[in-house]
């Protein structure tokens, strides 16, 4: 059988499946952050009379008035910097509003980049997303960024196309599914011709996709498939944007920020 790409005439987006926590594996993170990983431990005596009796050595200029130094607080479990815990009696302190990188932003720890470390994500993005499942925990559920963002851009220096985030539940934030669903659902849009009719034809000094290179992926991507009749209804579904990654479809995670805290890179090996 002679190999032809096809294309399609409709953008066609994969729909995942809703998940729901009976298809969840169980977390192994504990269960709450908010509540404290073990009990403050006892203070001996002899610190607590060192806390809280005050120095009373006087200075020939003027009495010491030393302050009483309250007991240290217990430790408490965190996903996210100290700085997020706003503590009952300090309020968080606003931002300047002349400061708006003040700032730091950080990505949840399931979509971190770490260059010299496998992926917490085990995701190979020419697959349907619901082969994520097996993995899925609450934390799935969790902010996606520090601090939560109500939106927010993946870029893949493979592709041409930006790939937007928005939050699955309106006036929310964006969560680590809502960044994997849109990665997958992006990659996943058919070609139009004329975008595959940019491409320069194969050499090999040419930098990024080509034609041959998009070509064999596409060709590797249906044989994937095991059944042949539904191989069939995937070849005639056309050249699909994950193909530019030239066979580039290990998930690494996201890196960044590129620009102010919205923007995230899409890591592929």
């Amino acid at each position: 059988m002679s190999k032809t790409v096809h294309f399609s005439n409709t953008n066609i987006m994969y729909s995942p499946l809703p998940w729901s926590p009976s298809v969840a594996s169980t977390s192994s993170l504990p269960s709450s952050p908010s509540e404290p990983s073990q009990p403050p431990l006892p203070l001996p005596e002899s610190v607590v009379d060192l806390v809280s009796e005050p120095e009373r050595k006087p200075t020939p200029e003027a009495p010491s008035h030393t302050p009483v130094i309250p007991a240290p607080a217990p430790l408490l479990y965190s996903p996210w910097p100290p700085s997020y815990l706003a503590l009952p009696h300090l309020p968080a302190p606003p931002v300047p509003a002349s400061a708006p990188n003040a700032l730091r932003a950080q990505i949840h720890i399931l979509l971190a980049f770490a260059p010299f470390a496998p992926p917490h994500v085990h995701y190979d993005l020419t697959q349907p997303l619901h082969t994520l499942n097996p993995q899925l925990t609450p934390a799935f559920l969790e902010p996606a960024t520090f601090p939560p963002l109500t939106a927010l851009t993946v870029l893949c220096r493979h592709v041409a196309w930006p790939l937007p985030v928005a939050p699955s539940h309106p006036r929310s934030f964006v969560a680590v599914l809502d960044v994997l669903t849109a990665v997958a659902t992006g990659l996943r849009r058919a070609v139009q011709p004329a975008e595959y009719a940019s491409l320069p034809v194969g050499a090999r000094d040419v930098p990024g996709a080509t034609r041959q290179g998009v070509d064999n992926a596409y060709f590797a991507r249906c044989r994937l498939v095991r059944d042949e009749g539904e191989r069939a209804i995937e070849a005639r579904k056309g050249v699909k944007r994950v193909d530019f990654l030239m066979r580039r479809t290990r998930f690494l995670g996201l890196s960044g920020p590129l620009e102010g805290l919205h923007v995230w890179e899409l890591n592929v090996a």
